[in-house]
């Protein structure tokens, strides 16, 4: 991997980049296993500390990370920890071979099951009537009870089935019959 280097003042040493070329043509052989990788790598001298910033570039992706420490060595190590969990994460991503965000094995069980045929009429949904008689504020008060969407009653004040059904906002609407 080719590295080049930026800022420093001759503050990093010759020891120092030989062991982050070797970090770095590691991580190289994690993004991809041929082909010559660049490297950038950037040392800042702050007020407070010392900062580094790696770039590589690899394809599509430019994978790109920061450090901070009191000298560059503890920067630098910071940077190529955050370089390694953002190629883990390209790599595990490609080695899943997801496409169009569905994992393969979720396409194959989809593919295997056979879909149940849906019938070509109108729906219906059978519902459970109450035995007895209540009028509207009982079933309203049942339906918060339960915490279902609708309740289906016989009507005390008419005598025919009757159903509440609560709204998305929250108030109630009756159905006479």
């Amino acid at each position: 991997m080719k590295v080049t280097y930026t800022g420093g003042n001759g503050e990093f040493s010759a020891a120092d980049q030989t062991r982050l070329e070797a970090k770095l043509a590691k991580l190289g052989k994690m993004i991809d296993k041929k082909g010559e990788k660049d490297g950038h790598v950037i040392f800042m001298s702050e007020r407070r500390g010392k900062k580094a910033e790696i770039t590589l570039n690899h394809m599509q992706h430019s994978f790109v990370a920061a450090g901070a420490g009191p000298a560059f060595l503890p920067a630098v190590a910071a940077a190529v920890a955050k370089l390694e969990k953002q190629i883990g994460k390209v790599a595990a991503k490609r080695r899943d071979g997801k496409r169009n965000g569905l994992k393969p094995a979720v396409v194959a069980a989809a593919a295997a099951v056979r879909p149940t045929p849906v019938p070509s009429g109108p729906r219906l949904y059978e519902a459970k009537v109450s035995k007895k008689p209540m009028n509207v504020d009982e079933a309203v008060l049942v339906s918060i009870r339960k915490k279902v969407t609708y309740v289906a009653f016989r009507d005390a004040d008419t005598g025919g089935i009757s159903i509440v059904i609560q709204r998305g906002d929250g108030n109630f609407d009756v159905v006479r019959g």
